[in-house]
């Protein structure tokens, strides 16, 4: 008998068997791979949107999910490569010459894009229409894989070919290390395992005889790059913020939160994009670049540092970290917590 118990993972708790009458506390919540997941967030999300008659490509970059051991992996995976075609082909249709070029590709990519549907779902897609905002394209058709269930940026890889996309897949779905591979450029021959300095631990992988972590996945999430994005002299940063739920399901959302950085400088030339130091801000994986902490102390930046630095590079655009960026996390928060809630999920109900 216990009051409380703390496991790192879910894995192993029998929910069913905990006792109320006893007290009984652990510290996961039933279900949360419904949020804590990327392929079931993106479809609670999805039909949650489409419920609420909002398109959820005005709030994430377009994205597809494909499941390796799903009897609709064949039809998923080609809804993505009509998609990724469909771009290319357009892309080189237009002069790119042209001083509007992005302007008149987007025009013709998103009203192409309106004849494919992001999702395996069966009812019909109605509000949330695939398209690309402005900074998803500049002229490259850049794209990143996500394995599902992972962490700390673990298998996540920016490709631009369809070769590599299948090399990739092959490769995490066969089980590889976390560093990812580098397909052949030939179809059908087998990837290549990246190189890598170092590599850190988890719980849901197993280590390899090299001291590489080995991942497997079977679901993946593609979603189009953004390869336009703000940056913090000139390199790629995100925003970690902090949300506390409570088991009553209030949502609490942290004043501050902080910025993680990357170590090097942002380009989507073709030798940079299997360059994860340059893509992923993620601190698993700038902790072994030797420019780590060159530039912000960890790689991160506070709030205030952050606002400072728009003050200075901006002025004319006000850009409010805490009633601009932080108002519209606290949105995506609500909306994702909002779509579980009974009634909302697209998956099977619990």
């Amino acid at each position: 008998m216990f009051h409380f118990r703390w496991m790192p993972v879910s894995r192993g708790l029998r929910f069913e068997q905990l006792s109320y009458s006893q007290r009984q506390m652990v510290n996961h919540f039933e279900f949360h791979p419904e949020i804590t997941t990327k392929d079931l967030l993106f479809r609670n999300l999805l039909a949650y949107s489409e419920l609420n008659k909002i398109n959820i490509f005005d709030f994430i970059p377009l994205t597809f999910v494909v499941d390796v051991d799903s009897h609709t992996y064949s039809p998923d995976l080609e809804k993505f490569t009509l998609c990724y075609e469909a771009i290319a082909a357009i892309a080189k249709s237009v002069d790119p010459k042209s001083p509007d070029y992005q302007k008149q590709c987007l025009k013709l990519i998103n009203s192409k894009l309106q004849q494919i549907a992001p999702s395996k779902e069966r009812r019909a897609v109605t509000h949330c229409k695939p398209r690309l905002a402005d900074t998803h394209f500049v002229g490259r058709n850049i794209w990143i894989l996500k394995p599902t269930g992972f962490n700390r940026g673990r298998g996540v890889s920016v490709f631009d070919t369809m070769e590599k996309l299948r090399g990739l897949i092959k490769f995490y779905s066969e089980g590889g290390s976390e560093f990812g591979t580098v397909p052949a450029a030939k179809s059908g021959s087998e990837p290549v395992p990246a190189k890598a300095a170092s590599a850190g631990t988890g719980t849901e992988a197993e280590k390899s005889p090299e001291g590489l972590e080995q991942i497997r996945s079977r679901t993946f999430v593609i979603q189009k790059y953004i390869e336009r994005p703000m940056l913090i002299h000139d390199r790629k940063f995100d925003i970690r913020v902090w949300v506390l739920v409570t088991q009553e399901m209030k949502v609490y959302f942290f004043k501050e939160g902080y910025v993680r950085t990357s170590c090097m400088p942002y380009t989507i030339s073709d030798e940079s994009i299997e360059n994860r130091n340059v893509h992923l801000t993620n601190n698993a994986v700038q902790k072994y670049c030797p420019q780590y902490g060159a530039f912000e102390d960890g790689n991160q930046l506070s709030f205030q540092q952050l606002q400072e630095y728009l003050d200075k590079e901006f002025p004319d655009k006000h850009i409010d970290v805490h009633k601009g960026f932080k108002a519209q996390m606290k949105e995506m928060a609500i909306m994702s917590m909002q779509s579980v809630l009974p009634g909302s999920r697209k998956t099977k109900d619990r």
